[in-house]
């Protein structure tokens, strides 16, 4: 989780070309850990779906 100045903001997965995603960037393998171990993807670039994650919409 990061701060904001209104207060906590969830951490998300984010694919490379959304405009929500202002981190660092990691490679798919993280990103497919970190979707694995429950870290919420993002609703608006999906990137469970980019990634083919069984399950994803």
């Amino acid at each position: 989780m990061h701060r904001t100045g209104y207060g906590p903001r969830p951490f998300r997965v984010h694919a490379g070309h959304c405009p929500d995603g202002h981190g660092k960037e990691i490679t798919r393998h993280e990103a497919l850990r970190l979707l694995a171990d429950g870290v919420e993807a993002c609703p608006f670039c999906g990137p469970d779906r980019e990634l083919r994650i069984d399950g994803a919409a």
